[in-house]
């Protein structure tokens, strides 16, 4: 498990992703304590970014959110992916008295209202400071995650995708493949016009216990054998958090210094809500990091 393929079908102009997700997708969500359906929607989640990060071969952070509306129990799921395919997942939830059955789909834990939005954003490793990260917003969309993906691809990128996902909460698997246009408008001789067809019907045949226990390459194997696809990459994905103490200090220097700690006060714990690590920062330590910032970025008098 916790691996990823990658196809390029050359007659029909189509690309593919496949991934499977078990013992990583446990690591990263086991710290948060959510119910069963919301585990299950993350898992759907962390596949989709993952096999979006494939797809589009970015040099840098692909963030995958998905934001509730006012009414939905859950406020927001982000899964950060980073360019070599490890991945973090943070989930907030609201304060929700009723109990979420474990039957509840995307409408019920993200959309009740209709209000709900998806965003793909593109963080590059050579950002330069000041400078925004591409992002692309829609209205989340449809009866499952698959769905709305697949209207975030129509919508946003104008981008043909077929999306099927399956999740249990502890384990995750997805395969995608997304129609191509011609690189300036020239065609390969043996172009298969109804390929695109054919390899769209066969990944929506796959069964949710295939993508639960199948590895990727057996996987693709039972789906497009008849296609004769290209590997164009095979890569394991894992869990990895990228908090750091240095981090979390840049963090601490956007409050106020007097807030973080009044003078003999306990000592200030800050939890990474991705991985759940604990960072202790004693007053000296407050001191310390404003000290040093104040040296090597004086305030002009």
């Amino acid at each position: 498990m916790d691996n990823l393929q990658k196809l390029y079908f050359d007659k029909a102009a189509v690309r593919g992703e496949t991934v499977i997700l078990g013992p990583a997708l446990e690591a990263a969500i086991e710290h948060q304590n959510l119910p069963t359906a919301v585990k299950t929607l993350v898992g759907e989640m962390a596949a989709s970014a993952l096999l979006c990060a494939a797809a589009l071969e970015f040099d840098g952070s692909v963030v995958l959110q998905a934001q509730g509306d006012d009414k939905a129990p859950v406020r927001l799921i982000v899964v950060d992916v980073s360019k070599d395919l490890s991945f973090r997942i943070n989930v907030t939830m609201r304060d929700w008295e009723e109990g979420i059955s474990e039957k509840a789909g995307l409408r019920e834990l993200l959309n009740p209202a209709g209000g709900a939005r998806c965003a793909l954003i593109l963080d590059a490793s050579n950002r330069p400071n000041g400078e925004a990260p591409y992002q692309g917003i829609v209205v989340l969309e449809g009866d499952s995650f698959a769905e709305a993906m697949e209207q975030y691809f129509a919508r946003s990128e104008q981008v043909e995708t077929t999306l099927r996902l399956a999740s249990d909460g502890k384990r995750a698997g997805g395969v995608m493949v997304q129609k191509l246009p011609s690189t300036g408008g020239v065609l390969p001789e043996d172009f298969d016009a109804d390929g695109w067809e054919r390899v769209r019907l066969f990944a929506k045949s796959a069964k949710d216990e295939e993508l639960l226990t199948l590895e990727p390459e057996e996987m693709n194997r039972r789906l497009f054998w008849e296609e004769s696809p290209r590997v164009t990459l095979e890569k394991p994905v894992a869990f990895r958090c990228t908090c750091s103490p240095e981090r979390i200090e840049n963090i601490l220097l956007q409050f106020d210094r007097k807030e973080l700690l009044e003078k003999g006060s306990k000592d200030l714990t800050v939890t990474c809500r991705f991985c759940g690590k604990q960072y202790v920062f004693t007053q000296a330590d407050i001191d310390r990091i404003f000290e040093e910032n104040h040296r090597n970025h004086p305030r002009p008098s």
